[in-house]
């Protein structure tokens, strides 16, 4: 991931919409303290990672009621570059995630509008598992506060394991542990319920040899009450088909009879008919002629009335033209006003362009010290930051200088030890020669030992086992005699080189140490002159610092005078403002005047026009009431054609209608005759009896079929129930012999889990030992970089202390100098997260305190060489960066707002 742009609006000290662009490699963040730096790095956090250190409320800007943060980055997947905006504000709930598609050069809404969703979609883009990691995963490694930074490593051993277990993920040993702890328990709680649930199922499926003998019953009563079912249906079927013959003569002879009482009640009705459409017929002929008797006045009535159409159309139009002229008039004198309005605005433009004219000089030289005035009073607080600053510096180099004494006092003592000491070398060859002697008399001491046995056991009158010559008792005595008292000289020989070479051996120990430490004399030298590396550049930025504040000092004893300046010139900038004022409104009045002159010569001319147009519509009011009175004198011929004029028009269909009927009347008459006939016949065909026996008889096997379906139907269901329960209990059966498959697996799932449980445990701390000496390695090699002081070497413990080794000494993180807290925390935190920080992004903020101008070289060159990193982002108030770094974002507070600049 590489961030590229950061948008803030109504943030903290940030009012109007505020872009941050955020280049690649090292980019330092830089402005004092309060310009608010931190809060770029605060607004990542919030956007991204759901983190702010502080209430959601105290990050909106003082007097709104809401803020917004936008992040633009851009992410690599396997084919292209994504790149994506999140959006979030503060006050107010929205949310929202966009794509750009370089296709069309848009940015397309990805639907995300909650925090559920929003913080679904981080966790996914950063491979972690909820929001909470996501959160520990900039708390803890990408963005860690400033005031993070040093207390992590300065907490009690079991805190230290706390945060930084979870930052390595190394607490899932321990938290796998606590949740396997039941595991085992419950799959013996598993065991016990699945034994009392076979117990069961064994009891129930005994019965399961009875189900199936009866069910094997159940089916052959069935089949025989099927076989007489099937039996009665046939006679059943034979009976209702001669019945429904029988039955279909019936209805015959019931439709004819309809059939002949219709066609009766048909002639009837078409015989009413008859008479009212004759009757109608002879209405229709008299309105026929009362319509041709007016007939001309009609037509005289209709064309006066369409000419009245047309002649109130053009009064419409004149009418019309009337209202034109009119508000043509009103236009006219809006213009008339207008130009004079515009001829008024055209003088003061002169006017004001004359004043400032004469005026520039001064307005120039008023905002030249106004903006020097500005300059120097926000730099009046840089005058105690200096102060403290030349103060720091001061106890800094004091305490270095002390450092320096210690070191050359510390060496004068170790080269007076070395002048009293003797060489080991010449202690080791007198030792040498010692133990030489000592394993001499050693040697002759088994030696005399030997022969005593052998005199002692050698028989007499033999030869002497020590010369050979005839042994007897007074020779053998004499020998063991003298062989006795030389073994007790030896001892005490032996006794007295044991004494001396454990006071040599003792004197050899203490000059070695003397010359181990003389050996480290050059590492302490090393020290010195690296320290006296660090008090030149001390005592060079003191002094830089000091001229520094008194140049300030003599710039400031010049503001009186540059506001007194100032203020004798109030009045012309105020004048040439009031001026510059009237030139902008009024820029544009000459040609709006112009423009305003022309469009009035346009509106009289078409006034003009709608006057020549009104005089074509003369004599229109006579020509209409004319019209009128003619349309009044054909009302009645008009009114009784209209009345008569539709049943006029329908004497030939009524006389059809009349012709109509009259053979519909003849054809019934033939019909009604012929379907009489066809009534008798059909009535003499039906046998009635026979009829009346057959419903008889089909009830009577209706009844017996519904008896014997009735017990079908019982002995079926009961069937089904025997079968149905021999399913259940086969079921069950099954059922069983999973549940003994299930007890196996679960005996051996038991034994696994327990197996598990034991190794998760024992894996955390090894794990913790690879993982801290592997991020400890690569810390030390960063802090041998900044620090460039070859006696000394960092070590990351596995109870996550920092420990510092300086030649010999021993130094715990809690008892080093503020320079080195800083360079090792910043070498460990650099380590992890190589090791971690898969995002490739990381924000230090203030990394840099009580380092000097070459370690922060040396911090920023070992950055630049950090390949795990596409950007690493510096927050600090130290302007010696700007030169060092490949990009410069720098952050200024005017009055109560922060402005942005990129270099």
């Amino acid at each position: 991931m590489r961030i590229t742009e950061v948008t803030l609006e109504d943030i903290k000290s940030y009012e109007d919409q505020t872009v941050v662009p955020i280049e690649g490699g090292v980019t330092a963040v830089l402005g004092k303290n309060g310009a608010g730096k931190s809060t770029i790095q605060e607004a990542i956090g919030f956007a991204l990672f759901d983190s702010l250190p502080f209430n959601n409320k105290d990050f909106v800007r003082e007097g709104a009621s809401s803020g917004t943060v936008e992040v633009t980055f851009d992410t690599e997947t396997k084919d292209c570059t994504e790149r994506f905006r999140v959006t979030r504000s503060v006050g107010r709930a929205n949310y929202g995630v966009h794509r750009y598609d370089a296709a069309s050069d848009e940015w397309v809404d990805q639907d995300i509008d909650s925090k559920t969703e929003l913080m679904k979609w981080l966790c996914a883009r950063f491979d972690v598992e909820d929001a909470g990691e996501l959160q520990s995963l900039w708390e803890s490694c990408i963005g860690v506060p400033q005031t993070r930074f040093l207390s992590d490593f300065a907490q009690t051993a079991g805190n230290r394991q706390s945060t930084f277990d979870a930052l390595l993920n190394l607490d899932a040993y321990e938290e796998s542990w606590k949740r396997l702890k039941d595991i085992p328990e419950t799959i013996e709680k598993q065991q016990q319920d699945l034994r009392g649930d076979i117990d069961t199922l064994t009891g129930e499926v005994q019965s399961l040899p009875d189900k199936r003998a009866e069910s094997e019953s159940l089916a052959e009563a069935v089949e025989e009450i099927e076989s007489r079912i099937d039996r009665k249906e046939g006679e059943l079927s034979e009976k209702e088909a001669e019945y429904e013959e029988l039955e279909a003569v019936e209805e015959e002879i019931e439709s004819l009879e309809n059939e002949v009482e219709s066609l009766d009640q048909e002639i009837e009705s078409t015989e009413g008919q008859l008479e009212t459409a004759e009757g109608e017929l002879e209405a229709a002929e008299k309105a026929q002629e009362k319509c041709e008797a007016n007939r001309d006045g009609y037509q005289q009535y209709q064309d006066a009335s369409d000419r009245l159409d047309e002649l109130e159309e053009d009064e419409e139009e004149r009418d019309a033209l009337e209202d034109r002229r009119g508000e043509q008039r009103e236009e006219i004198q809006s213009l008339e006003f207008q130009v004079e309005q515009l001829e008024e605005q055209s003088e003061t433009l002169k006017d004001a362009q004359a004043t400032l004219e004469s005026l520039e000089a001064d307005k120039g030289r008023y905002e030249e010290l106004d903006e020097r005035i500005e300059s120097l009073k926000n730099r009046e607080d840089e005058v105690e930051e200096l102060r403290e600053e030349i103060e720091e510096l001061t106890a800094e180099i004091d305490e270095t200088e002390a450092e320096i004494e210690s070191l050359e006092e510390t060496i004068t003592e170790i080269e007076e030890e070395w002048e009293e000491t003797t060489d080991p070398e010449d202690t080791a060859d007198e030792i040498n020669d010692k133990e030489a002697d000592r394993r001499q008399l050693g040697n002759e001491r088994e030696r005399l030992e030997e022969q005593l046995t052998r005199l002692r056991n050698t028989d007499v009158d033999a030869l002497c086992p020590t010369c050979d010559r005839p042994l007897n008792e007074q020779h053998r005595s004499k020998t063991i005699e003298k062989r006795e008292g030389r073994l007790e000289e030896i001892e005490a020989e032996r006794a007295d080189l044991g004494e001396q070479l454990a006071e040599l051996r003792e004197r050899h120990e203490a000059a070695k140490e003397v010359k181990q430490r003389v050996e480290k004399i050059s590492h302490h030298q090393d020290k010195i002159e690296s320290l006296a590396d660090d008090l030149d550049g001390l005592e060079d930025e003191k002094e830089e610092t000091e001229t520094e504040l008194s140049e300030l000092e003599d710039e400031l004893e010049e503001l009186p005078d540059f506001e007194a300046e100032r203020d004798d010139l109030e009045e012309a900038h105020t004048e040439y403002q009031k001026a510059e004022f009237r030139v902008d409104e009024h820029a544009d009045a000459p040609e709006e005047l112009e423009q305003k002159r022309t469009e009035l010569e346009e509106e009289q001319s078409a006034l003009e026009e709608i006057g020549d147009k009104l005089d074509e519509f003369d004599g229109l009011d006579e020509e209409i009431d004319e019209v009128k009175r003619t349309m009044e004198q054909m009302e009645s011929a008009y009114q009784t054609y209209l009345q008569h004029e539709q049943q006029a028009s329908q004497v030939e269909e009524r006389r059809g209608k009349v012709e109509e009927l009259r053979d519909e009347l003849e054809d019934l008459e033939v019909e009604f005759g012929e379907t009489e006939a066809e009534l008798e016949e059909t009535q003499a065909s039906f046998d009635e009896e026979r009829f009346e026996a057959l419903d008889r008889e089909i009830d009577g096997l209706k009844e017996d079929l519904a008896g014997d379906r009735r017990s079908l139907e019982h002995k079926e269901e009961a069937l089904k129930e025997t079968r149905e329960e021999i399913e259940e209990l086969e079921a069950k059966l099954a059922e069983r012999q999973e549940m003994l498959q299930q007890l196996k697996e679960m005996k051996a799932d038991q034994q696994f889990a327990t197996w598990v449980r034991e190794n998760v445990r024992e894996a955390g701390p090894k794990m913790r030992e690879i993982i801290t000496d592997r991020i400890g390695t690569r810390a030390n090699e960063l802090f041998r970089t900044i620090r460039r002081a070859s006696a000394e070497t960092l070590e990351w413990t596995s109870d996550y202390e920092i420990v510092v080794h300086d030649a010999d000494v021993r130094k715990s993180f809690t008892t080093l100098s503020g320079g080195e807290k800083m360079a090792a925390a910043l070498a460990v935190r650099l380590a992890i997260l190589e090791q971690l920080a898969s995002v490739g992004v990381a924000f230090l903020d203030e990394p840099t305190a009580n380092l000097d101008r070459e370690k922060k070289r040396n911090l920023v060159t070992q950055l630049k060489q950090l390949d795990s990193f596409e950007q690493l982002t510096v927050i600090s108030h130290d302007q010696t960066f700007d030169s060092m770094t490949d990009y410069t974002v720098t952050v200024e507070k005017d009055q109560q707002s922060s402005e942005v600049t990129v270099n």
